[in-house]
């Protein structure tokens, strides 16, 4: 009899739900990475400061729209009971925002130390392998005054959405974690 209890135990640790989450969570917020591999719409040197606000825009779009997915990714990757499943993970969010206010903030922190995390990690790989350049052509009519190097750029912006999504990823599975232990 301790066997089967063992082997549900097991099935729902984090350890085992978050990469399943996180896997589906890539898969479903590739808007996002389309996004991030248009320089000119992310990067000032690249493009227009009218770009820039567009892409921005999008993208902070973007994140709003995986934040509030998050638990419906995690419950559609690993549904348990009739608490985390995609049709009542919404109610069951309610839920744990009203009971237990302390603990479901804890979880959006995470997300948020994650999420900066994300951004730092970007940061250091532009810095190592800079994505920009003086244009040495600048003045002469027509160039502008940088070059992107584009393979570093997507080094880059592929590093922040692996890093996002992961963040994304652990809210989902840690709110299901939260949900399945104290609902």
């Amino acid at each position: 009899m301790a066997q089967p209890n063992v082997a549900a135990a097991s099935s729902d640790d984090l350890v085992v739900v978050l990469p399943r989450v996180f896997m589906a969570t890539l898969v479903v917020n590739l808007p996002m990475l389309a996004l991030l591999l248009f320089p000119q719409l992310m990067r000032s040197r690249a493009g227009s400061e009218t770009l820039l606000l567009l892409g921005t825009t999008l993208y902070l779009a973007l994140v709003a729209i995986a934040l509030t997915i998050a638990p419906r990714v995690s419950a559609w990757t690993a549904p348990r009971s009739d608490k985390w499943v995609p049709g009542t993970v919404s109610r069951t969010i309610r839920e744990l925002r009203q009971k237990h206010v302390r603990d479901f903030w804890q979880r959006v922190g995470e997300w948020f130390l994650l999420f900066l995390v994300a951004q730092a990690v970007g940061f250091v790989v532009a810095w190592l392998m800079p994505y920009v350049s003086d244009n040495p052509q600048f003045g002469s009519l027509g160039e502008s005054r940088w070059i992107v190097h584009y393979g570093n750029y997507a080094v880059h912006a592929v590093t922040i959405y692996l890093f996002s999504c992961f963040s994304f990823a652990w809210l989902g599975a840690r709110l299901r974690q939260l949900a399945l232990t104290r609902l």
